[in-house]
């Protein structure tokens, strides 16, 4: 997920945490997302980028993708393989595949960890193959970034710091979660549209989560390689 594995330390923790603990309705909402701009297929192989411990393999699976996973924490590719997942250790932007093999590629939850985004939407769109689909599914950029407070009804108010893309590590509102341990990249919209545009992809659609709160907390991007 970056060229550091930063979760290592906290795998087993994060998995718990998406898969029985508060963060569970926050990846179902991701999962139903990603229907959304991904769409079903009938078993064309589709890239889990930045699959961690795999958590949205069956959401993929589910809609008839045959999916092969890649992070670079090997600890959260280990659980990922106990799933059964077909997965490997290896950098978002650098990845092990040859050039077109893939009809799709999916990444969920995974733009605020990646340091190098253009680098990665480019091997991204190298290994997808002329017309296959990219989806996204991030943490809202503009709802749902580390400058964003939230109050008890939900409305938010972002404070300084939204526009700078980068690395931040201590902020008060990183809150206890995962963010607090490993980090976050602000990634302002603009920076998240024109990454997935100079890497090559053509904008198809964009979503935001079916949940509800005032204001959304995932956005999701449908793209797809130019034949």
């Amino acid at each position: 997920m970056s060229h550091r594995p930063r979760y290592d330390e906290f795998a087993d923790w994060y998995d718990a945490y998406v898969h029985s603990g508060v963060g569970r309705p926050f990846a179902e909402a991701a999962d139903r997302l990603l229907a959304r701009v991904l769409g079903e297929a009938d078993g064309g192989a589709c890239l889990d980028l930045g699959c961690g411990g795999g958590a949205h393999v069956p959401a993929l699976a589910g809609l008839g993708w045959r999916v092969v996973g890649a992070d670079i924490s090997p600890r959260q590719v280990e659980i990922a393989r106990s799933r059964g997942v077909d997965a490997v250790v290896a950098g978002a932007d650098d990845l092990p595949f040859g050039d077109g093999i893939f009809d799709a590629v999916a990444t969920v939850m995974t733009t605020t960890d990646f340091d190098d985004l253009p680098g990665v939407f480019r091997e991204a769109h190298r290994v997808l193959r002329p017309g296959g689909r990219l989806a996204v599914v991030a943490a809202h950029p503009c709802f749902g970034g580390v400058h964003v407070e939230r109050d008890e009804a939900g409305a938010c108010t972002v404070h300084p710091g939204y526009r700078v893309h980068g690395r931040v590590e201590r902020h008060p509102l990183l809150g206890d979660g995962i963010r607090a341990r490993v980090g976050v990249v602000n990634v302002p919209l603009p920076v998240l549209l024109n990454a997935v545009i100079d890497a090559g992809f053509a904008l198809l659609a964009t979503a935001e989560d079916d949940g509800q709160q005032p204001v959304p907390d995932l956005l999701g991007i449908a793209a797809c390689r130019p034949r």
